[in-house]
């Protein structure tokens, strides 16, 4: 009994990632299974209470994820500005295209579902970015004129929310638009000493701020 409701479970989070969550049917899972309705009617009410458990898992796996994968956080070496940047590429290598639509229309057809699972993550989410700008705002690379708590709020949100809905449309190069938001943000937060580090040592991935002449208008003498 457990093995076909983790059977059910692995096979819809899968189809859930490569098609989306509106896209795909209770039948489609388990005919992709090669089960009834009824058997999987047993397990599962209704697709959003199987959306519901997906997310538990995913909500779970994520946290150990993070813990495992974002070690290098601790190294002293690194600054804040290297430790955004080599994360970035760590969610760049991982994620895909077709996890980005799962989560866009999380946000948008199961909302309730969403804020639900995402209260957790997030307040953990913010804890390691009020972090991160402390330890930035320390090394002397991030604006010291800013509210941390309110800054941290909108980078959160930059990403969670920001990034699904612009990685949806059709075309889209995740990595460049990923890379995009990155640079957004890493502008807003360096003061002069930050953004010199950054270019130095990242121009090569993102390319400097390009100034426009201003031309001044003569005045028209009456």
């Amino acid at each position: 009994m457990a093995d076909i409701k983790e059977q059910i479970l692995e096979t819809s989070t899968r189809l859930f990632m490569k098609y989306g969550l509106r896209s795909v049917t209770i039948d489609d899972i388990c005919n992709e299974l090669r089960i009834s309705k009824k058997t999987f009617y047993n397990y599962f009410r209704q697709k959003e209470e199987l959306i519901e458990s997906i997310m538990e898992s995913y909500c779970e796996q994520h946290q150990n994820e993070h813990k495992k994968n974002h070690s290098f956080t601790d190294d002293p070496s690194l600054n804040a500005i290297d430790i955004v940047v080599k994360a970035s590429q760590f969610w760049i290598d991982k994620e895909n295209k077709e996890s980005m639509t799962f989560f866009y229309d999380l946000m948008k057809y199961y909302p309730e579902i969403n804020t639900r699972m995402y209260a957790k993550m997030d307040e953990d989410a913010l804890l390691s970015i009020k972090k991160w700008l402390q330890n930035g705002i320390d090394e002397g690379i991030i604006r010291t004129d800013t509210d941390i708590d309110l800054l941290s709020t909108y980078l959160n949100n930059h990403f969670r929310k920001g990034l699904p809905d612009l990685l949806n449309k059709p075309g889209t190069d995740i990595v460049k638009t990923f890379q995009f938001l990155l640079d957004c943000c890493i502008r807003i937060i360096v003061n002069e000493n930050g953004y010199q580090y950054y270019q130095e040592k990242y121009k090569n991935n993102y390319p400097p701020l390009k100034t426009t002449k201003t031309t001044k208008t003569k005045k028209t003498q009456k």
